[in-house]
């Protein structure tokens, strides 16, 4: 018989306690079957029991405590329950103040909720009871250290001395102290007590840098660096010593020492990966674009790796930077790394699709794709960046079948998707020669999403390289340029457009935009370039453009007559 019905087969019990031993005996058994539901994670179960306990023993302490905790964390945005919950929690504090874990749970739940009177009320009501409790002074100073009552704030110093007389002079309490001397803007007071904590243990390092912290704090540089020099030397492995010399030295402007220290930091196995990371990320950034840093930064990443081999954000920030050096085959074998150790996160599986293809290894690109699909097999967005892939193999087949379970995966009402998804096996059909059944896919992705301006950019483009409906490639083409003034493919395609309607004027006008707002222009701006300057009467410049255009795309040989020949060729 499961233990969660009981509350549904018992009638309401009594609450003035009538029901006596029996009651009190049972609701201690119901209390413990719900501890041991919550430990198996069964919630309803957990709640339900805990509920009827409270009805058999409202007086239990414990129990009236968890349960209205319960509530509190259960309420959202029901107000009553959250109301009921912590009503509970305080008149069980109000009736057993010294029942610690119900009065320890009842000033947590006030300090979360920012109420700071019922807080510091609840804390120094306790700190009374257990005065040898080092954990509840700390939770009394605390609250007292945010009371706007200077006198609270005075306690509070108190408090924090009288922890330091029991458990001796350490961090954690100097650093709280010399915190509210700073509110206080009592700079002597802050000197001395830090001048305390570094005569308790001189040899500390971390005691060190956070003396190379306070003077950083009141910028004065000389007596930092002569801390964290200090920690350096009772420590010379603290990685914590060395990530704060690093940081000085980047705040100081000192190229050549940061350089110098964050190597030194990230060497250091005890310092902690967060540190690492955070450390690394701003170096990077500073120093990404320098092709002489390229080499240390590897060897940085490579020191990482070897001291966490198994720690995936390492192998996501190197995937970062090696895009953003435009090195996308090693990119992708770090994203890889990552989803060897967790192949759970469909983003990565998307990233790696789509690196490989930014490489050219359109194999490997569609290999990824098809082994991503074995573990999220219903990812649309998975059988699109695989299609691509084989579209670029020219696999066209291959791509539309798997477009088209992209389209069968996609919600009805996604149009976005959806239109993206048509749009692609509109490509896919228009790159196989069957160029009808191409427009009749962009005309269902502009349907299905007008705002689509990859689709209306595409149509606009093949309908004008066919020489076909020019007037609706001007108007398709006129919103890509709207919406995108200085994109230059939007550019080409609408000075493209312009040329096959022989308006040579607007065609060059809108190809020199487009060369213009593209920092490495690709083989078909150069060409379109070459044939709109040939047309327009400018025959030198023409083949200037036909030659770039030939650079990057040497096989192609309608470029090659054009050069060869220096004139235009229809065909």
């Amino acid at each position: 018989m499961m233990l969660v019905l009981l509350p549904l087969a018992v009638p309401s019990v009594a609450r003035d306690g009538r029901n006596g031993d029996d009651d009190r005996r049972k609701a201690d058994y119901v209390f413990m079957e719900a501890l041991r539901h919550n430990a198996i994670e069964q919630e309803d179960a957990y709640y339900e029991l805990l509920d009827y306990a409270y009805r058999l023993d409202n007086s239990n302490t414990d129990v009236a405590s968890t349960l209205g905790y319960y509530k509190i964390v259960l309420s959202d945005n029901d107000s009553a329950m959250f109301s009921e919950g912590y009503r509970m929690l305080g008149s069980q504090f109000r009736a057993k103040p010294g029942d610690f874990y119900g009065s320890y749970l009842y000033g947590n739940v006030n300090d979360k909720l920012g109420f700071r009177e019922e807080a510091l009320h609840v804390w120094a009501t306790l700190d009374s009871i257990y005065p040898d409790k080092v954990e509840i002074a700390f939770k009394y100073a605390e609250a007292l250290s945010v009371s706007r009552d200077s006198a609270d704030r005075a306690k509070a110093l108190d408090v924090y001395s009288r922890i330091e007389r029991s458990e001796g002079k350490n961090l954690q309490v100097s650093s709280r102290k010399i915190r509210m001397h700073f509110a206080n803007r009592d700079t002597v007071a802050v000197i001395s007590e830090l001048q305390q904590l570094l005569q308790s243990s001189p040899m500390s390092a971390e005691y060190n840098v956070f003396a190379g912290d306070v003077y950083s704090a009141f910028a004065e540089s000389d007596s930092a660096l002569h801390y964290y020099s200090r920690a350096c030397e009772v420590d010379s492995t603290s990685g914590l010593a060395c990530y704060s010399m690093a940081n000085y030295y980047k705040n100081m402007g000192d190229s050549i020492a940061y350089d110098r220290e964050v190597f030194r930091a990230l060497k250091q196995d005890n310092l902690d990966l967060e540190s690492k990371l955070k450390l690394l990320t701003s170096y990077i950034k500073e120093l990404y674009e320098d092709p002489t840093q390229q080499s240390r930064i590897q060897d940085l990443f490579a020191v990482l790796i070897e001291q966490h081999p198994h720690e995936v954000d390492i192998h996501d920030l190197y995937c970062s930077y090696l895009v953003a050096i435009a090195d996308y085959e090693g990119a992708a074998e770090q994203q890889g790394y990552a989803l060897d150790i967790d192949p759970s996160r469909e983003d990565r599986w998307r990233a790696l699709v789509s690196l490989y293809m930014q490489s050219g290894n359109y194999s490997r690109s569609v290999e990824e794709g098809e082994k991503a699909l074995h573990y999220h097999p219903e990812s649309p967005m998975l059988y699109l960046v695989t299609a691509t892939g084989y579209s670029q193999m020219k696999q066209f087949d291959d791509a539309i079948s798997y477009l088209n379970r992209a389209l069968e995966l996609t919600g009805a009402s996604d149009n976005t998707m959806r239109s993206q998804i048509l749009c692609t096996i509109g490509d896919a059909y228009y790159l196989s020669e069957a160029k009808d059944s191409a427009f009749v896919y962009y005309d269902k992705a502009i349907s299905v999403d007008p705002g689509n301006l990859l689709a209306l950019n595409n149509c606009a483009y093949y309908l004008a390289c066919e020489g076909k409906d020019l007037d609706r490639a001007e108007r398709l083409s006129a919103v890509t340029v709207r919406e995108q003034p200085e994109n230059s493919t939007s550019l080409d395609t609408y000075a493209w457009v312009f040329f096959k309607k022989a308006d040579y004027v607007l065609a060059k006008q809108y190809i020199d935009a487009a060369l213009a707002h593209s920092e490495s222009p690709s083989a078909d701006i150069y060409h379109h370039a070459g044939d709109i300057y040939f047309m327009s009467g400018n025959p030198e410049r023409a083949i200037e453009y036909w030659e770039l255009a030939f650079d990057l795309e040497p096989d192609n040989e309608l470029l090659q007559r054009k050069v060869k020949h220096k004139t235009y060729f229809y065909k």
